[in-house]
């Protein structure tokens, strides 16, 4: 194998602009920059939707939190309360979630989420009436 000669060194320690004198090198080197501006393109959006994707877990695991305290329940019946409630609302996860993190402080529930919650719940107590555990209804006070 041969060694680079003094020539091959200083073009490749050249920045890509200084590589004019390596027309077919250059020619390489411009498709392969232009492949990995492509890549690095489709990587900042791939990562501004994980962003994304990790603030919308947030919210829907804390409006899972509500919903256990609220109904009483297991975790894995608040992740089936809350997706019963998106599809009787016809509203997505993430929306239905922002609503009921936000009702603890603000008091208030737009009244389609909350008739939607109130069935939701009503199906995991009446499943827990046989297990010996008080049920808890919801009330019009509890709202």
């Amino acid at each position: 194998m041969d060694r680079p000669t003094s020539e091959e060194w200083t073009a490749a320690a050249l920045p890509i602009d200084a590589v004019a004198h390596f027309p077919i090198e250059r020619q390489y080197v411009a498709i392969e920059r232009d492949d990995l501006l492509k890549k690095i393109a489709a990587l900042e959006e791939e990562v501004g939707q994980l962003r994304q994707a990790v603030v919308s877990h947030a919210v829907i695991d804390q409006a899972i939190g509500v919903v256990i305290a609220r109904g009483r329940l297991l975790p894995g019946q608040g992740w089936d309360v809350l997706r019963a409630v998106s599809q009787n609302t016809n509203t997505k996860v993430r929306l239905i979630a922002e609503q009921i993190v936000q009702w603890p402080y603000s008091g208030r529930l737009p009244e389609d989420i909350r008739q939607a919650l109130e069935a939701a719940l009503e199906a995991p107590l009446a499943r827990r009436a046989d297990t010996g555990r008080p049920r808890t209804p919801t009330t019009s006070a509890d709202r």
